[in-house]
């Protein structure tokens, strides 16, 4: 009996330590999903253009932490411009931060 619970104790530690985690989001995806979501509400308030700069606005106004600061800054216009188009086409925001390497 005592052979058998010590075993069963060895196989449940060993399958604990070996099963990985659930991944976790990482921030540059957290900080690309809050932007794209805040891009969208003014895409489609005004109907379309938003500069760069604005991006940034959003980015530093929906993640407002030192460490995602850079990330922000990381925006250039390539990006800027798939975040409009594809909020255009009516894409999801975790789909258009995986298209940007972001997720």
């Amino acid at each position: 009996m005592f052979r058998t619970t010590l075993v069963l104790l060895l196989v449940a530690s060993t399958v604990y330590t070996f099963v990985a985690p659930p991944s976790q989001a990482t921030l540059a995806c957290i900080t690309c999903v809050a932007t794209v979501k805040g891009v969208e509400a003014k895409v489609l308030a005004e109907g379309g253009h938003v500069a760069k700069k604005d991006v940034d606005a959003i980015c530093l106004k929906e993640v407002p932490t030192h460490s995602a600061e850079h990330l922000c800054e990381e925006y250039g216009e390539h990006e800027v411009d798939v975040m409009v188009t594809m909020i255009k086409q009516g894409v999801p925001p975790k789909t258009i931060c995986q298209e940007l390497k972001k997720c």
